[in-house]
């Protein structure tokens, strides 16, 4: 391949910040290696390089100009969560064993050290790639599936070489699965549940390692294991890394694994909805996988406390975690049994896991293609107050401006809030790629069930266990598993608490991020690649190409790095602080996934050298991305106190011209077809206004008035309020809504024809009535955009209507008027263009 110049540059200032990154790719036999290294198969007769990509030939690996890289650009960023895989070869937990692999069986390496080369040997958790009974990673077309699993004396390097660079470690220890269709790791499970059967095979899965099997072996820093050379389960492979984690001098957060959702909801045979109850009278259950956690997580306590690496709560340092996914971290809901049991509780409870991890992958958004739907239909909507929201209230943003996907505070205020907070569906699913069901002629990805019409549902009271982005309120509270006995009560909480501990322990999301495609907030917890049948693009999101050519997902980086600094900004700003000084969101272990080690920009373009660099431009690689430009900012909305109203002269022209303006994206196809799409569902308008007279005298100085007025406007820069002719203006019995019992806030409308619009201000006092009477006083007015707010919701069925005198908020259209003397101190001025001003 052609060599890369190894000098990148990078301008972080543009860039999303970021607490951390989950470092990439998990494999690689020396990828993670500060050191130069060189490997060889057995049919290979030298060695040749194998993590030196950027700068062939130097004495500097991948790893470190990566790391350079990422600091570079993001030096905020003070967390690296270490990715380190084993394999997986089967989704059946019975059968499925956790192994190392490399694609160097038989072979041989040689690493860089001091100056000369020096041989090497692949060594994890005692095996080398020449020990019997590895397990070959598969192969197709030629070439390997996946890189082999990283080398212990790499990871030891790695780990010192981070804190070395003053940052923070999390080891994070990952199962890929190298199995037909490549399934994601939470689908190991079984196909029934409820018998002893389950408990053997979890157990099976588990293995039967202990503590006392591994050495650590600090000269040639690895670990070894006394049991079984091929005793590929999944406790040797967790008490493997914590003892090596151990010899690497220690780190900050080590996890005990993550998103094992198909593990973690099978049940026992001793299972059923009302739970036994612990010595302390607390709700548990039979998952036997988690009772297998809450045990490993002890033994991985004792070797970091035999090592001298005790828990250090104040620095945190020295922790352990479980990081489940997003989709059970707070309960799993069993088909079976009607209801919601929060089952990881009492591994979240084990004095032995120090924080709730959880890998958040929440949406921040459900943007349909056309108008943007409900979302945009309801962004000034006011947001709900209480919670659950009424089926009237639980679509309301309470925002401000012009709707838009590519919206900070949009991406926010669905942080905590809408789906899966305020509204879920109750049925959701992908139908794969075709044309979009609204009519735009567009392909995107379809969303089947109540996506399709979004067709929402709140959730209903005592219901908070089931939001699964009630962060806030489940770190407040006691959990009570929710279910339905057929008493006619439905989903409510049944039985004793479970042994959380309200505010005890602080949250952190080991991972989030966002894939550069089209609405990725829509969905943010798929990844599109072809060689996976896991492969998936969000709800509504677009593709691009054609019939024969093929097609692919539209990219989008602004929206994906837009949404990694509204996580980061959010999280900053709306924290909370236990009386004990517990943080609700531990934020510095919070990690972005993903920066690579392997550098940009020879990853992704070599190719030759890596079979993942296909996935690059759509997926969640923040590396070689940045910096992206932003959406212009609107401008700041106008303070209603401040605003002038533009004078009303006797030599004013009759001719008024009102000019509405929409705005429409057309597309139009090869065949002639055309693709419409409305950006606007409320126009600006076009005045124009002319004066057959101003008069000049000293007493009168209208046409001072006109050039002083636009001279403290500042030509086009600065709004003003200006009367609409007549009936345009003239408001009577305008219904603002109906009263709900919880809705405070309604904005004044006004009707034009058949089609109706908010107000942005009003001249004088409206008048506001109830069913046709005047309201008492207990309400306030504001404008920008006009509303009333009261005290008290009104009463439900209660007709809120107004009568007021509208007012057009505008600029000046030009920076220039053209005036005109005809006689002395008379001037005409034959056109004033205005336009309306979005509040």
């Amino acid at each position: 391949m052609a060599t890369t110049s190894a000098c990148v540059a990078w301008r972080g200032e543009t860039m999303a910040q970021l607490f951390g990154v989950c470092l990439l790719p998990a494999t690689g036999e020396f990828t993670y290696d500060p050191l130069p290294a060189q490997g060889g198969k057995s049919t290979d007769s030298t060695v040749a390089p194998i993590n030196a990509y950027l700068a062939p030939g130097g004495a500097k690996a991948d790893y470190s100009f990566a790391l350079d890289q990422l600091q570079a650009a993001h030096p905020e960023c003070r967390t690296v969560a270490l990715v380190c895989a084993w394999f997986g070869d089967s989704t059946d937990a019975a059968a499925c064993k956790i192994y190392p692999a490399t694609n160097f069986i038989g072979g041989g390496f040689k690493t860089y050290t001091d100056g000369a080369w020096s041989g090497a040997d692949w060594q994890v958790s005692g095996l080398t790639q020449k020990s019997s009974g590895l397990i070959p990673i598969s192969t197709s077309n030629g070439s390997a599936a996946y890189g082999g699993t990283p080398s212990d004396q790499s990871i030891v390097r790695c780990i010192r070489d981070l804190r070395a660079r003053g940052l923070r470690v999390i080891f994070y220890p990952f199962i890929l699965m190298d199995a037909p269709g490549k399934p994601w790791r939470g689908r190991i499970g079984l196909s029934a549940d409820l018998s002893a059967a389950t408990t053997q095979a979890v157990a099976t899965f588990l293995g039967a390692a202990r503590p006392s099997q591994f050495t650590p072996d600090a000269d040639n820093l690895t670990v070894a294991y006394s049991g079984a050379p091929t005793d590929f389960t999944y406790r040797r492979f967790i008490l493997h890394y914590a003892n090596l984690c151990a010899v690497a001098g220690g780190v900050d957060l080590f996890l005990i694994g993550s998103e094992l959702r198909g593990l973690e909801i099978l049940r026992g045979p001793n299972w059923t909805r009302a739970g036994t109850t612990d010595a302390n009278g607390c709700a548990q259950w039979d998952y036997p996988f988690v009772a297998g956690l809450t045990q490993l997580a002890a033994d991985v306590r004792a070797t970091f406390d035999a090592a001298g690496f005790t828990r250090d709560l104040t620095r945190y340092k020295n922790l352990i975690a479980y990081s489940p996914d997003w989709s059970t971290w707070n309960g799993w809901q069993h088909p079976d049994a009607q209801g919601q049991w929060p089952h990881l509780d009492q591994l979240f409870a084990s004095p032995n896991i120090d924080l709730v991890a959880f890998d958040n992958y929440l949406p921040l958004s459900d943007w349909t293609l056309g108008d943007g739907g409900l979302d945009c239909h309801n962004w000034n909507a006011p947001r709900p107050q209480s919670w659950p929201p009424t089926p009237e209230t639980m679509n309301g943003l309470g925002l401000s401006g012009e709707p838009s996907l590519h919206n900070a505070d949009y991406l926010k205020a669905n942080i905590e809030g809408g789906e899966g907070f305020h509204w879920y569906y109750a049925n959701s699913y992908s139908g794969g790629v075709g044309l979009d069901p609204l009519g735009t002629d567009q392909r995107c990805t379809l969303p089947l069930g109540d996506r399709a019409t979004q067709t929402r549902r709140p959730f209903a009271a005592n219901q908070q266990l089931l939001m699964r982005k009630g962060l806030r309120w489940w770190w407040n509270n006691a959990h009570r598993a929710i279910y339905d006995t057929g008493d006619g009560a439905g989903w409510i909480p049944r039985g004793p608490a479970t042994a959380w501990a309200p505010r005890s322990k602080p949250i952190a999301f080991v991972e989030y991020g966002f894939a550069t495609v089209d609405r990725c907030t829509n969905q943010p917890n798929v990844f599109y690649d072809p060689k996976s049948s896991e492969s998936a693009t969000p709800f509504w999101s677009l593709w691009t190409g054609s019939r024969g050519a093929g097609w692919t997902p539209q990219r989008d980086d602004t929206l994906a790095d837009l949404a990694l600094q509204a996580v980061h900004d959010y999280w900053l700003a709306n924290n909370a602080t236990s009386a004990s000084g517990v943080p609700m969101i531990y934020t510095p272990f919070c990690c972005a996934w993903n920066w690579d080690a392997r550098p940009f920009p020879v990853f992704p373009l070599a190719s030759d050298v890596w079979g993942d660099g296909g996935a690059w431009a759509n997926g969640n690689w923040i590396g070689g991305k940045g910096p992206t430009v932003a959406p212009a900012a609107p401008d700041p909305p106008p303070v209603s106190g401040d605003l002038a109203v533009f004078p009303t002269l006797a030599g004013q022209g009759w001719s008024v011209k009102y000019q509405p303006r929409f705005l429409t994206s057309v597309q139009t196809r090869v065949s002639g077809r055309e693709l419409r799409a409305a950006r606007r569902l409320n126009p600006s308008r076009d005045i124009e206004i002319s004066f057959d007279v101003l008069r000049g005298a000293a007493a009168l100085a209208e046409l001072q008035q006109v050039i002083a007025f636009i001279s403290a406007h500042a030509g086009q820069a600065q709004p003003f309020l200006f009367a609409p002719r007549d009936h345009l203006g003239d408001v009577r019995g305008a219904i603002l809504g109906q009263g709900d019992g919880t809705t405070r806030r309604f904005p004044l409308t006004r009707r034009i024809g058949g089609f109706s619009e908010t107000a942005a201000a009003f001249f004088g006092v409206p008048t506001i009535r109830f069913d046709g009477v005047t309201a008492p006083a207990g309400y306030t007015l504001s404008m920008l955009p006009a509303a009333v707010t009261f005290t008290t919701a009104p009463a439900p069925g209660v007709m809120v209507t107004a009568d007021f005198t509208a007012a057009d908020l505008v600029r000046f259209a030009d920076d220039s008027l053209d005036l005109e003397q005809f006689m002395t101190d008379f001037w005409t001025l034959r056109r004033v263009r205005l336009e309306t001003v979005r509040t």
